[in-house]
Formats: C-alpha cells, sequence, structure tokens
C-alpha cells in the first residue's frame, strides 16, 4: 500500500497510474494535511511518495511527524523535489526522508526505488519476526513451552499490582506430579520429558494461555 501525497493534480495522477499498473494499492492525498491524517491514522501504508511543498503539510515536516511516531511502524518515504540541491538532500534526510526522486519523474526510476523501499521493508519485517521469536523462547521452558520462571515472576508482580490498583485479588495454582522421580528411574530421563511434555499440553487444553504459567522438572 502506497501514499501519494501532491498537490499539483496532473503529477498525482501521472503517479498514482503508474504505481497502480506496478500492482500496488494506492491510496491519494491531495495536500500536507490529507496525508498527515493517512500517515499518522490507523494502519498507515508503509510505502509513502510526498511532494516536497504541499499546502499544510511540507515533506519534510511529515517526515518528521512520521519519525517522532511512539510505535514500531515504520513507512519507507520518497521526497519529490524539482530541485535537488545539497541543502535540500541534508534537510530531507534529517527530517527522515529515506530516498529522493526528481519531478518530473521518471518512471522506470520511480518503479526501481519503490522496489528497493518495498524490500527494505521486507527485511524490517524479517528481523522483527526474528526478534519476537527470540523474545519468546527466551519467556518460555524449551522442553514444555510453558512461561519460565522469570517470565512467572514478572507476570506476577503485574498482575499483583493491577489487583491492588482495582482493589481485587489474585488466586495462583501450584501442581505437582506424584511420584515423578519413579518414572525417571525406571524408564529413563526421555521418557519422563514426555509425561513433562504431556502434562503441559493437558494444562494448556483446560486454561487460558495466559493463565498456564507454570514450571515442571
Amino acid at each position: 500500500k502506497v501514499l501519494v501525497a501532491d498537490d499539483e493534480i496532473v503529477s498525482r495522477r501521472l503517479i498514482e497510474s503508474s504505481i497502480r499498473r506496478w500492482g500496488y494499492e494506492v491510496l491519494v492525498a491531495k495536500d500536507g494535511t490529507e496525508a498527515r491524517q493517512i500517515l499518522l491514522g490507523l494502519d498507515p501504508p508503509h510505502l509513502a511518495v510526498l511532494d516536497w511543498l504541499m499546502p499544510g503539510f511540507d515533506g519534510v515536516e511529515l517526515c518528521r511527524q512520521v519519525r517522532a511516531r511512539k510505535d514500531e511502524t515504520y513507512t519507507y518515504i520518497l521526497l519529490l523535489r524539482r530541485k535537488k540541491t545539497s541543502d535540500d538532500v541534508v534537510a530531507g534526510l534529517e527530517g527522515g526522508a529515506d530516498d529522493y526522486i526528481s519531478k518530473p519523474f521518471e518512471p522506470q526510476e520511480l518503479k526501481v526505488r519503490l522496489r528497493t523501499g518495498k524490500r527494505i521493508l521486507c527485511l524490517l519485517d524479517q528481523l522483527t519476526a526474528a526478534r519476537e521469536t527470540l523474545r519468546d523462547l527466551a519467556a518460555r521452558d524449551q522442553l514444555t513451552g510453558l512461561w519460565n520462571h522469570n517470565s512467572i515472576l514478572e507476570m506476577l508482580e503485574k498482575e499483583l499490582a493491577r489487583a491492588e490498583r482495582q482493589g481485587t485479588s489474585n488466586g495462583i495454582v501450584l501442581a505437582d506430579l506424584d511420584h515423578f522421580k519413579q518414572v525417571n528411574d525406571t524408564y529413563g530421563h526421555l521418557a519422563g520429558d514426555r509425561v513433562l511434555c504431556a502434562e503441559a499440553e493437558a494444562i494448556r487444553t483446560a486454561v487460558r494461555p495466559y493463565d498456564v504459567v507454570g514450571r515442571f522438572g
């Protein structure tokens, strides 16, 4: 999904038609105010082509406001500029732009630069997914997949604080497997691990996921 923001109707329609032809979904803004509403709204586009000079907010100011967002959403921004001096480059990059393209634009140049932005966004998505996977692995017991000791303590601290604020109470269930040591001694630790995994799965199917904070072993 690509936002095209340009107050010049001919330029805007040329860019829009080209981008649609390349298979992108296009959102259109006629000035900086409309562009700001889209970029700072819910489900903002991840690619944007912004004219430098527009009524309401210019492209550089929009870059600054987008980069000031507190969420982790990243928008790759191309700035359109009739004259591209060194001062323009510095101002745009300091404002948060990712790349430039000159007006009037060359369709193939725009296509390649959008493709570059799309590739960078894909890499960012992969890095984010990898980070979340590592974070989840660090928070869980490697054998059973249940929350580990540190995660349990963090959750308990948050729940106790919330209960204190709301004037409610918490309950904690401690469970044990009777004679589990005999399983390990008789059948070996691999069999014991299978028992623990089966028990963890039984608990998961019986309670809500957030409630499963037990740790076996």
